[in-house]
């Protein structure tokens, strides 16, 4: 017997409180205010509503079709960003990047990721890549606290 698959018109009734508590803590997280994109800072940072983390966590559930297993990925994303001093768009980029390997093999698919990355740079990897790899490498060992 197969499991009812999660729908858009779900994220909005079934899933609602769910999203909008994930939505909350990071609206209420304490993230880096400066900006950065692909490595450089932008000029002006880049405007967050809270719209806008209710659909990238609802797309985040869509995509993992698992509502603990959404969470954990939004925490663990989310306390690394605090952690880190990382921004809101971090976040966004990773929740987007966790959703995309959701059910791959993580080692694999991170060491596919630096593989592709050294060829397309000549086989050369810079730093802010290999912060990256360590980054998403360490993510799921990071303590949960306030869960």
């Amino acid at each position: 017997m197969q499991t009812a698959r999660i729908t858009p018109p779900q994220l909005a009734t079934d899933f609602k409180d769910l999203i909008e508590h994930l939505a909350l803590r990071w609206a209420n997280a304490e993230l880096s205010p400066d900006w950065f994109w692909e490595g450089q800072q932008l000029p002006e940072p880049i405007s967050y509503l809270y719209i806008d983390y209710l659909n990238t966590i609802g797309t985040l559930l869509l995509t993992t079709q698992e509502p603990d297993c959404t969470q954990l990925i939004f925490m663990s994303v989310l306390n690394q960003a605090v952690q880190l001093g990382k921004s809101s768009l971090w976040v966004e980029e990773e929740l987007k990047f966790e959703g995309m390997i959701h059910g791959a093999d993580r080692a694999d698919f991170l060491r596919l990721d630096l593989e592709q990355t050294a060829s397309s740079n000549t086989g050369i990897l810079d730093d802010a890549t290999l912060d990256r790899y360590n980054e998403r490498l360490t993510r799921f060992a990071i303590p949960q606290d306030g869960q």
